[in-house]
């Protein structure tokens, strides 16, 4: 029973992890490749932002999708949607192109919501959290090890490459599901749930105020996030591929440092200090971080710049996660956890629009602006969370 229960943890880890592999591939390329085919701001605003609101859109219709057939079949249909859309970023001849491939590939962005899912089928209520911790381990692995190998790919193989580098990897993925992956949510299991009346959390309190700063953590994030790689061209006065292999090397580094944090530190520091203080510690790494960024005066010295935003965000992440689980009821975890990757995607989708508008503005400018939200953040939560 055991051994049967461990083999489908396994597989659908290794599903998310060759997957977001693939996402970390293009990820960090998309605002240089945006430019390199003549973008504007507003363009390049779009075309950072269209992939989370497709996906804003899209996996709340995948989640009703994968109650009604199976958990499987939408794996699938998500792993094949993504192979495509990153086939067609890697053989974009315009910006159009970069722009269909990005949306196409959000409509069918549906891996971690159902992966999650899926383990949710498999785990007790006991082992759910340890089973929930191999989408976090496969997410942080895959994302440090994709933006690397995708500016490696892109300065030496062409700017084609990494696009087909992420399909061809996102393809094997597909047949290893194919042929590997169980269903997790059998007929019996579909009809009990139908039985159920699912009620939406109660946004009030702590609860809705700890979403709310989840929404703009994850704003914040993102508004820098596609910057980066245009950031260092414009300051380094770099080629496209150098550009995102010099982005890539630093978010590999940064992720390192970040899993670091998420996968051993903070299980040290969690039951010393709490996740209130550590949310509050992770805000102002972040502050700080977000703030010195653009102004870094050497390449090399981004490798240490890259400490305090690792530090703040393997800090903030997991210690926000946890108080927002804690905060719900225990018949609310899941409708509660949807909803705060709702907000996330949405964040995701208007982070990058606003910071790729007012990088055209002024450079520095979407740093001050994650910078200042973190610091009212950080203001708001001293105030608010000594209550709880």
């Amino acid at each position: 029973m055991g051994k049967n229960r461990r083999s489908p943890l396994f597989i659908i880890f290794t599903t998310v992890f060759i997957d977001l592999i693939g996402f970390g591939i293009v990820i960090p390329l998309i605002g240089l490749y945006g430019r390199h085919f003549g973008a504007d701001a507003l363009q390049l605003s779009v075309l950072g932002g269209i992939f989370s609101l497709m996906q804003f859109f899209f996996a709340p219709l995948w989640g009703k999708v994968s109650d009604r057939i199976g958990r499987r079949p939408v794996l699938l249909i998500s792993l094949a949607g993504s192979t495509v859309s990153y086939l067609i970023f890697g053989l974009a001849p315009s910006y159009s192109w970069l722009l269909v491939a990005r949306a196409f590939g959000g409509i069918f962005a549906a891996n971690i919501s159902t992966a999650q899912a899926y383990i949710a089928d498999i785990t007790t209520p006991a082992d759910r959290a340890k089973g929930m911790g191999l989408i976090g381990a496969a997410f942080g692995i895959g994302f440090t090890l994709g933006p690397p190998l995708g500016g490696i790919a892109s300065a030496k193989l062409g700017l084609a490459a990494p696009g087909l580098i992420a399909a061809s990897i996102c393809g094997f993925n597909l047949l290893l599901a194919l042929f590997q992956l169980p269903e997790s949510y059998s007929p019996e299991m579909r009809g009990k749930k139908s039985r159920l009346k699912v009620s939406l959390p109660r946004l009030k309190g702590e609860l809705g105020f700890l979403l709310v700063t989840f929404f703009f953590v994850t704003f914040a994030f993102s508004t820098m996030e596609q910057t980066f790689s245009l950031l260092f061209q414009s300051k380094f006065n770099l080629e496209t591929g150098d550009a995102g292999l010099k982005t890539g090397l630093i978010l590999m580094a940064s992720g390192l440092m970040g899993a670091l944090v998420q996968g051993g530190l903070i299980r040290k520091l969690v039951p010393r200090f709490g996740e209130r203080s550590l949310l509050l510690v992770g805000l102002s790494f972040n502050a700080f971080a977000m703030i010195i960024f653009p102004y870094v005066p050497h390449y090399t010295l981004y490798f240490l710049a890259a400490i305090p935003l690792a530090l703040g965000s393997g800090l903030l992440n997991p210690s926000l996660a946890a108080l927002i689980s804690k905060s719900a009821t225990s018949h609310q975890q899941g409708s509660t956890l949807g909803l705060s990757q709702g907000l996330g995607s949405l964040a995701r989708a208007a982070g990058p629009f606003c910071g790729l508008l007012t990088f055209a503005i002024q450079p520095e400018m979407p740093y001050w602006i994650a910078g200042s939200i973190s610091l009212i953040l950080l203001a708001l939560c001293m105030r608010q969370l000594k209550k709880g």
